[in-house]
């Protein structure tokens, strides 16, 4: 048996292959308008060519179980769970969590009155396990599910626990990961770049003569002062931004505060060399009226507002995407499009995108011992494990909600319309938001074993008909589809952090490194004596160092590296 922890590598990866896509409605913001009445919906295109063929088998027996769900409006009446059903014959009762998740499975537990299958979180799982209260599947599996076994390519390994034994599923592995929703860290408005004539965008200095050039013409922008460079950096956000900032200059990977050397050796990335360049630069165009200093102070809701304005020409760091509220302002054409800079000199590094699902604090399916048919069950996730029915529940109703073009599945201009003017209901009208349901999402660019993407919000087709048309003809100008095809092509390595095992010593220094790196932060982009920066920093590593830097980065070190040892 492999040992289980080598897969848990990425906190974002969801489940291919059995129910579905986005997360429930939670984090999607808008009104609620009215569904449209089925009669009322625009004639829909047949489908251009044949998804695979659905195989001759005999009907399964209509059947019905309960499951538990904390969305209150997810529903079975929509046209894809009428497919589903006709498909495989199940209706699912859902059982309503309210209040907090893990609580009411714990009380669920206690009582013993739980549904017949749930969505349960790995820690909690284990709760269930030592309870009985879920049962072992492994025979079930072996004995019912030929396409669950082929969809792991009949190695279950990661499924089992330390006993050997299946309590539940997880989402099978893919066999290629395309990200095309991932973007650069440093934004630029449309218009400035038009304005330029659609310049070089390799090196900040690159940047800022588009930033210098377009205020010089343009000082003001509906009355308020254009402003050059900004985010937010508010409480907590100080450190998001402007630290994802820095890190993606000097080329350095997400991997938590750390940074891994060749030798795998950990250290606080605040003092490897060129992490700083980013703050140099910062505080060179502060001194130059390009910086917005209240950056460094504003909360989310105030930078928003500038931005929303149109006032704001980049926006560093991720975050603060306002392409939407200016797109119905008018002001389109001041929408941001995306670069990615690393400092001259420097490599990107990166972290591999996992082709495995995530397991450690992540969804499992499990049938309990209240099941009325755990063989009927079984079947259904089997049913559900089909190339046919992994597209049904990633893409919906194909010739409505997609169609097939070129070999490609392409979301419709129907589904597209219909989710931006039912923004917060569209999963549960159409059936496409039985993500945690039915066990976790897919993860982003996750692809079918007929190679095209497991969800539409992956696809090439959702990405640009999403994004306005001068931002996509913005992006023509430069070679690009999307803003992933202006990523650099970094080197690519698994840093398998366990940051589930650090001790809260290094959880309480980690809390205590930031608060310090906040205080020196601003000091340093406000300084306007340059030759005091480097002194402001070296301040800042002596203060950690009193704090048991060093300890820490030995400690971290022991961690990762017994944790890459079991990986082998």
């Amino acid at each position: 048996m492999r040992k289980r922890s080598r897969f848990n590598v990425l906190t974002a990866l969801t489940l291919a292959g059995i129910l579905l896509a986005t997360a429930c409605s939670n984090g999607n913001s808008g009104e609620e308008p009215a569904t449209p009445e089925p009669e009322k919906q625009a004639e829909q295109p047949a489908p251009t060519t044949q998804e695979p063929a659905k195989e001759e088998e005999p009907a399964r027996e209509p059947f019905t179980f309960t499951m538990n769900m904390d969305n209150p409006n997810i529903n079975w009446d929509n046209e894809v769970a009428a497919e589903i059903t006709k498909r495989t014959g199940a209706t699912i009762k859902w059982d309503i969590i309210t209040g907090d998740f893990r609580e009411k499975m714990n009380v669920w537990l206690a009582a013993g009155d739980y549904p017949e299958v749930i969505n349960i979180h790995d820690n909690t799982l284990q709760m269930y396990i030592e309870a009985g209260a879920v049962l072992d599947l492994t025979d079930l599996i072996k004995e019912h599910a030929p396409n669950i076994q082929k969809a792991f390519n009949n190695d279950l390994s990661i499924l089992q626990h330390p006993d050997g034994k299946i309590y539940g599923l997880l989402q099978p592995p893919t066999q290629e990961v395309r990200r095309l929703n991932d973007k650069g860290w440093i934004a630029i408005q449309a218009a400035a770049l038009k304005e330029a004539g659609y310049p070089e965008i390799k090196t900040l200095e690159d940047v800022r003569k588009v930033v210098v050039d377009y205020i010089a013409k343009y000082p003001e922008i509906d009355g308020g002062k254009t402003i050059g460079f900004s985010n937010y950096g508010a409480a907590n956000q100080l450190y998001n931004i402007f630290d994802t900032a820095a890190r993606s200059y000097a080329g350095f990977p997400t991997t938590a505060q750390y940074f891994v050397d060749d030798q795998n050796n950990a250290r606080l990335r605040f003092f490897e060399p060129g992490y700083t360049d980013l703050f140099k630069f910062f505080n060179r165009i502060n001194k130059e009226g390009l910086f917005d200093p209240e950056s460094l102070v504003q909360t989310q809701e105030q930078f928003t507002t500038k931005c929303s304005q149109g006032r704001v020409v980049v926006i560093f760091g991720g975050g603060g995407d306002c392409n939407g509220t200016l797109e119905a302002n008018g002001m389109e054409d001041r929408s941001y499009v995306y670069f990615d800079i690393v400092a001259p000199g420097k490599t990107k590094l990166q972290n591999e995108f996992s082709k495995n699902p995530s397991v450690g604090g992540d969804m499992w399916l499990s049938i309990t011992k209240n099941a009325k048919d755990p063989v009927r069950l079984i079947q259904f996730y089997d049913d559900m494990y089909k190339l046919e029915n992994q597209i049904l529940v990633g893409w919906g109703i194909e010739g409505k909600y997609y169609t097939v073009e070129n070999g490609k599945r392409t979301v419709t201009d129907w589904f597209i319309q219909y989710t931006k003017d039912n923004p917060s209901t569209f999963y549960e009208d159409l059936g496409i938001g039985y993500a945690r349901p039915l066990s976790t999402n897919y993860a982003s660019g996750f692809t079918l074993s007929d190679g095209d993407f497991a969800m539409y919000s992956s696809s090439e087709s959702w990405v640009s008909k999403r994004t306005s048309q001068t931002v996509n003809d913005t992006y023509a100008k430069y070679g690009a589809k999307t803003a992933a095809d202006l990523l650099i092509k970094g080197q690519q390595k698994a840093y398998n952090f366990a940051t589930s095992k650090w001790t809260d010593e290094i959880k309480t220094f980690n809390t205590e490194a930031i608060a310090e790196w906040g205080k020196a932060l601003p000091k340093f982009i406000l300084e306007k004596d340059e030759s005091k920066l480097d002194g402001i920093w070296a301040e800042l590593e002596a203060t950690l160092k009193g704090k048991g830097l060093d300890n820490q980065n030995a400690e971290v070190t022991r961690i990762y590296q017994e944790h890459l040892a079991t990986l082998k």
